[in-house]
């Protein structure tokens, strides 16, 4: 196997073996992050009318958020996990709408919306982790 092969299978291995011990709360924080550059991402590209990296931004962007809505436990997140259900929902919606129609003001949107989301799971995030390296266990 050539050496540039073995480093990009280290590297995916190391990547699954993070993804697999890592908290859950800090997993979706960083989806949400990803999924907000991805909605900037998408942004400069329909500015720069540079359509396939748009299609890129738009693409991940869309995996993002199906794998934020996957992660929903519906039977034990009662209407917290239906009204996620329900964002994620309308973004996608709106991310079709944003992609199709080449709206800029609907991709900020998107932006906006998942950057508040994304700022309510940092501040759940801070304290899960200080509690871990803590010691405690939080409910």
């Amino acid at each position: 196997m050539p050496v540039a092969n073995q480093r990009s299978s280290a590297a995916t291995a190391y990547v699954e073996q993070e993804i697999r011990s890592a908290d859950p709360v800090a997993l979706i924080a960083n989806v949400l992050e990803v999924a907000v550059r991805q909605a900037a991402a998408a942004r400069n590209a329909l500015a720069a009318k540079d359509w396939a990296a748009k299609g890129v931004a738009v693409d991940k962007l869309t995996r993002c958020i199906g794998t934020l809505q996957a992660s929903l436990d519906m039977e034990r997140g009662g209407d917290v996990a239906k009204n996620f259900d329900r964002v994620y929902s309308y973004l996608l919606a709106r991310l079709l709408h944003a992609h199709s129609r080449n709206d800029d003001a609907a991709f900020a949107e998107i932006g906006k919306h998942l950057g508040e989301l994304a700022s309510a799971w940092r501040s759940v995030c801070k304290p899960a982790v200080e509690a871990v390296a803590g010691g405690t266990t939080t409910p």
